[in-house]
């Protein structure tokens, strides 16, 4: 006895974002250079493309299922609401990180000596 299609989409959606976790884990531990929160402004798009393909794929079983749920209708913007938030946190922390960064690594300039 088989899975039903949208079984196996659904299972096929959660392993593809499994790998992507895993290869973003990956990434992340063998870089050897600061990453100045670059990693975890990529952990911010992945987190909101996964939101996007569940709430895609909640409005797919609910349009074939003619029934709206009302949890959905709480959950999926409340999730979505998170990631979106969580990703600008992350953009601001990175470039406050790199602009410090910048100060720093500036030249001083040193007034003349003549």
């Amino acid at each position: 006895m088989g899975l039903p299609p949208r079984t196996k989409v659904a299972f096929a959606v959660l392993v593809a974002v499994g790998l992507a976790w895993a290869a973003f884990g990956a990434w992340a531990v063998t870089r050897r250079a600061p990453l100045f929160a670059r990693d975890r402004v990529i952990a911010g798009w992945l987190g909101l493309t996964a939101w996007l393909l569940f709430a895609t794929g909640a409005l797919v079983i609910t349009t074939l299922r003619h029934r709206v749920e009302p949890e959905l209708l709480v959950v999926v913007p409340a999730l979505g609401g998170v990631a979106v938030l969580r990703l600008r946190a992350v953009r601001h922390s990175r470039a406050a990180l790199v602009r410090r960064k910048e100060q720093l690594t500036r030249r001083p300039e040193w007034p003349s000596l003549r």
